[in-house]
């Protein structure tokens, strides 16, 4: 017993433990992953986007939760995107395009999306109260409700 072919098992299967929870927290944001050689470990999904990504083509890509602030998204393409709870305080999306995105319950504070387009954006209870740049004319292309919050003087259009 605990000759070579044992090693190799073993050594498989924690290879396999290792995928399972990955594949546990890239579904599940926030997963406990039971780790099979001692108790239980807590794993957080927290994805990144920071830095510099202009003109990225960044289109039908899962972004919920994404940490996406102090960031230059500016000409970037986040057609169909979801974007759920993703946080761009104080972020760049100069001429972004969120058509057709899922932006539901993500934050702007101090973001500017001068001339972004939100064309059938999904902005339920969005933060953009804080947003630069947004004009009335990008707020009518989404569809928002009762709880997404807009910049002084801005109504946000209502639908489901």
């Amino acid at each position: 017993m605990g000759g070579p072919i044992a090693v190799h098992v073993l050594t498989q299967f924690r290879l396999l433990a290792i995928a399972g929870a990955t594949l546990a927290v890239a579904f599940g944001g926030q997963a406990l992953a039971f780790w099979p050689f001692g108790g239980s470990t807590r794993i957080a999904l927290s994805p990144a986007y920071g830095g510099v990504c202009e003109d990225c083509d960044l289109s039908g890509r899962i972004l919920a939760g994404a940490k996406m602030s102090n960031s230059v998204f500016n000409r970037s393409n986040f057609t169909r995107s979801v974007m759920r709870r993703a946080d761009g305080t104080e972020s760049e999306f100069v001429e972004a395009n969120f058509t057709d995105a899922d932006l539901s319950y993500m934050k702007f504070d101090s973001a500017d999306v001068t001339d972004a387009i939100f064309l059938r954006a999904r902005i339920h209870g969005a933060d953009l109260a804080e947003a630069h740049g947004l004009t009335q004319a990008q707020l009518n292309q989404a569809c928002g409700d009762d709880e997404t919050l807009a910049p002084r003087g801005l109504r946000v259009r209502v639908c489901d």
